[in-house]
């Protein structure tokens, strides 16, 4: 969106007319299609430069802007979603986001950066208030869960790490770059970019002492709080931890008189994992049912991902 002077509420209709619009003065490449609606290789490559970075197009290596199209072409389908739903984001929902965090506002002084934000705030609404609106879970499933993950609350010390983990070393790299050279909040990263479980709490899990496989434990081992590791690789991708303090395990009578905190938290936690599968199957459902076509001539790079499908 172009606008100079922007009234937030964005009226998300306004502004599927005014990508429209965009669109079609647009003359770079079309590099992709989404049920009927064109794609153009600058409006790929300004969300490539605002997710990944300083990164330019040139910098960044084909398995990372596959990835990053295929996360393009997801967003943008719930984004169609939340302008069905009449979904708005509010100037007071902006400013409470940036006053919320320092790094956010200072970022979010271009107009590119505040108009992605509201895209951003804008699909967290459509998680909460479309995708996730026949989420539940049941006492049943949270008392089985407690009953499961409690004696690890109170028999052995542990860590509270908040993680970010990605699959491709290039992306693994620059976002590591980027929370500790303080341009991203560590939280506010994993929220957008990790693939993580705990991608929806800002990549914060608490793990027991002997918990994880070796290789992931020992990258947190030697960290102070908050220490940033380095880059570790396992089956799951790459990861990054940082770790937010570790804990030691509790004399029997405080296991006792914090029983019920435990309970609330691990409540808390199998509602998170319950919540990001709901939106994980809903966004795969909305990719399942869209018409995608990937135009490779347009891209500029060698398309790997996996929207190939329909």
């Amino acid at each position: 969106m172009k606008a100079s002077k922007i009234v937030f509420a964005i009226d998300v209709l306004a502004f599927a007319v005014c990508v429209a619009c965009s669109s079609a003065g647009d003359r770079s490449p079309v590099i992709a299609s989404i049920n009927g609606k064109e794609i153009h290789r600058s409006e790929f490559e300004q969300f490539l430069a605002l997710k990944v970075g300083e990164f330019t197009t040139t910098d960044s290596g084909d398995s990372l802007k596959s990835q990053m199209l295929d996360e393009f072409i997801r967003r943008r389908l719930v984004l169609d979603e939340a302008a069905r739903a009449g979904l708005t984001i509010s100037e007071g929902e902006m400013n409470q986001a940036t006053q919320e965090n320092p790094q956010m506002r200072s970022r979010t002084a271009d107009s590119g950066a505040r108009d992605e934000l509201a895209r951003d705030l804008l699909v967290e609404k459509c998680y909460q208030q479309v995708l996730l609106k026949d989420a539940r879970v049941s006492p049943e499933e949270i008392q089985q869960y407690i009953e499961k993950n409690l004696p690890r609350l109170l028999e052995r010390g542990g860590f509270a790490v908040r993680e970010i983990r990605v699959q491709s070393r290039e992306e693994a790299e620059q976002l590591r770059r980027e929370v500790t050279d303080g341009k991203r909040d560590f939280a506010a990263v994993a929220r957008l970019h990790s693939d993580a479980p705990n991608a929806e709490r800002g990549g914060l899990t608490r793990y027991d002492d002997g918990q994880l496989p070796d290789v992931l434990e020992k990258a947190i081992k030697p960290l102070g709080p908050g220490d940033v590791s380095q880059i570790v690789e396992s089956g799951y991708g790459f990861h990054i931890f940082k770790l937010e303090r570790r804990i030691p395990p509790h004399p029997i009578d405080e296991r006792r008189s914090k029983l019920d905190d435990r309970r609330q938290m691990l409540a808390e936690e199998i509602v998170a994992r319950k919540n990001q599968e709901s939106i994980d199957s809903a966004v795969a459902r909305l990719v399942d049912s869209a018409t995608i076509r990937i135009v490779d001539s347009g891209l500029g790079f060698t398309y790997n991902g996996q929207m190939r499908h329909n």
